[in-house]
């Protein structure tokens, strides 16, 4: 009995300084990807790696990952309720994803002393229980960026310290996205379209790190309290892939605005002069489908699916749940003339509106809303 108790304490106190020596070549790095074509790449993307420089093992703690076989995929992502997950896996692995999209990839060395970085450890492996491992996605409050800004907090107890200049700093979370719609003009007028009212609250300097760029920026003017002193949380930028990002023409005549705009003037001119009666209702019933199709959108996102950021959405008051009515009212011997004026009063009320609600509206719109209330007065003059 005695000797299986020596066996055993030794074992443990074998164990124990292999731990401590492996913690004591242990690296963390934060990784920052680039934006992609994808729209899912859009914002980038980050990751934490921890690299052993004594056993050579090398592993990326991602929290983006997800499964395709998951079953009902498609309306499970659509519908804000498919799980992400955290994975573990090989440094190299995580690089062989960006290599073919020329992405930029960048490393910062994070500042962890023996003591964090086993309470880092201890962490990472409680995420990684099958139990844990799984987490509902937000965009805004949880996603595979803020996972890594809430778990060096845990690490160091709220002892990062955030410049306080740059904190009193605030945009909202439309404006920050915006800036990396700046080569898909057309995804911009789409997003402002579907998020609501949630998208423009207040984004101060730490909630700017749900995006990847934003973490390696803000994380790179943290500081760390270590005892008496005070530490640069992340150390210099170092490249592993550079490559050009893209320049995007932002002229004005690829202004998704302006084609709307000449959308409108050609509509009022058809509006007015195309007396073809056949003309009028095959133009209608192309142009109140889309409302009709963009109407059923967003009573989806608003009242079926878990995306907190698209609901409170102020565009359903022009994008209305009547809309699907001016089918019957196109077609049937009864006029509706009461559907046609709701749709011309939702409109005007939006119009007005505009400078009063805490919602930005994308000057796109409002062309589509002239459009649709030229054309429900020409149903009511018919």
């Amino acid at each position: 009995m005695k000797t299986r108790l020596t066996l055993l304490i030794t074992f443990s106190f074998i164990n124990f300084y292999a731990l401590i020596a492996q913690i004591s070549t242990t690296e963390v790095y934060l990784l920052t990807c680039d934006p992609g074509p994808e729209t899912y790449t859009l914002y980038g993307h980050s990751a934490l790696r921890l690299y052993d420089s004594s056993s050579g093992t090398d592993v990326v703690y991602n929290w983006g990952v997800f499964d395709f076989n998951t079953p009902n995929f498609n309306y499970q992502f659509a519908s804000g309720r498919l799980n992400y997950m955290l994975a573990a896996y090989s440094y190299n692995s995580f690089l062989n994803e960006y290599r073919p999209t020329k992405r930029s990839v960048y490393s910062q060395r994070v500042y962890m002393p023996e003591e964090e970085l086993l309470k880092l450890k201890i962490l990472l492996n409680e995420n990684l229980k099958p139990e844990n491992k799984f987490y509902k996605y937000d965009f805004f409050r949880d996603n595979c960026s803020t996972r890594i800004r809430d778990i060096l907090e845990k690490v160091y107890d709220d002892r990062i310290v955030y410049p306080e200049k740059e904190s009193k700093v605030k945009a909202t979370f439309r404006k920050r996205i915006d800036e990396f719609h700046k080569g898909v003009l057309w995804m911009d007028v789409g997003m402002d379209l579907l998020l609501g009212n949630p998208a423009d609250e207040e984004c101060d300097f730490q909630e700017s790190m749900f995006l990847p760029e934003y973490l390696m920026k803000n994380l790179g003017q943290a500081m760390v309290v270590d005892g008496d002193k005070r530490v640069m949380l992340l150390g210099p930028t170092e490249i592993i892939f550079d490559h050009e990002r893209p320049v995007y023409d932002t002229g004005i005549f690829k202004q998704p605005w302006l084609w709307l705009s000449l959308a409108f003037i050609v509509v009022f001119l058809f509006t007015i002069f195309i007396k073809n009666r056949y003309a009028q209702n095959a133009f209608d019933l192309a142009f109140w489908s889309i409302l009709t199709l963009l109407a059923f959108l967003m009573i989806f996102l608003n009242y079926i699916t878990d995306h907190e950021a698209m609901g409170q959405n102020f565009n359903m008051i022009w994008l209305n749940p009547l809309i699907p009515i001016s089918f019957y009212a196109i077609y049937s011997k009864h006029s509706l003339y009461w559907f046609w004026r709701a749709q011309i009063a939702f409109s005007v009320i939006f119009m007005l509106v505009i400078v009063l609600i805490n919602q930005s509206i994308n000057p796109a719109f409002i062309p589509v809303i002239l459009i649709l209330i030229i054309r429900s007065y020409y149903r009511l003059a018919k």
